[in-house]
């Protein structure tokens, strides 16, 4: 598996993107970490350097335009190339309509949708510049509909998905490879919060073997448990007096 040897990780403090440098630290690459929790990306970079491998970091709200601007240019200082840059912060929170808040919506699209857009902005430039890159956007499989209690969650997100098509498309001209990565249900602290059942959980470090695997085949498209996959495409083409009263069923016996 060939594997990028200067690697950017946007939102790298917990979950898929720590798991990520991780794998990635043990390949041999050599790794920026951004993100906004400061004190997690700092003790993940002391113990990923004590082991022997090339770990920098720097603090970056990904929903901050400056932010996102000083990070990706402290990357390319520390890197001098960024062959390869993952997208991967994002927020989800379980929201019910009855209890709706714009701001909470909001909140979840200035992460997870102009967050990538923002990332998107500073890299491009870059990566025309050396003539080549990688940019890997991770959305989630959950971008096909509007599933109860994931509202923010699922539009925020489904723009996202489309933006990165989009860039794919145009950039492929450039010798940028755009690759969207949609995995299911992954263990981490966000999912933790989920009020719904969530089939075919899968721990962070599996995800991120298949993540590297299909970013290295230069694959546009990683999605994964292929279930679950299977699942997220009945729903999209399901009619709605199908998918409604499914989608209503699944729901918490205690928020109906």
């Amino acid at each position: 598996m060939k594997i990028d040897k200067n690697v950017l990780i946007i939102g790298a403090s917990q979950g898929i993107g720590k798991a990520l440098a991780e794998e990635y630290a043990l390949a041999g690459a050599n790794l920026v970490l951004l993100s906004r929790n400061l004190s997690a990306i700092e003790e993940i970079s002391k113990t990923l350097n004590s082991q022997g491998h090339q770990c920098d970091f720097m603090q970056c709200d990904i929903s901050i335009y400056e932010d996102v601007k000083k990070g990706i240019e402290f990357a390319l200082n520390k890197l001098a190339t960024i062959d390869l840059a993952i997208i991967n912060a994002g927020v989800g929170n379980p929201e019910w309509m009855i209890n709706f808040k714009s701001e909470g919506f909001k909140n979840s699209v200035s992460i997870n949708t102009f967050g990538i857009a923002h990332s998107l902005e500073f890299l491009i430039p870059i990566m025309r510049k050396q003539g080549y890159g990688t940019i890997a956007g991770i959305t989630t499989l959950s971008d096909v509909r509007g599933y109860p209690c994931s509202s923010s969650y699922c539009s925020s997100k489904a723009a996202a998905s489309v933006l990165l098509e989009s860039a794919r498309v145009e950039l492929k001209d450039y010798n940028i490879n755009v690759i969207t990565v949609r995995p299911g249900f992954v263990k981490t602290a966000m999912t933790d919060k989920n009020e719904f059942y969530m089939p075919f959980l899968m721990q962070t470090d599996k995800a991120a073997k298949i993540i590297m695997r299909g970013i290295s085949k230069r694959k546009s498209l990683v999605q994964f448990p292929w279930f679950t996959v299977m699942l997220t495409r009945l729903a999209k083409i399901a009619p709605n007096f199908i998918f409604d009263p499914v989608m209503r069923m699944g729901r918490k016996a205690d928020n109906k």
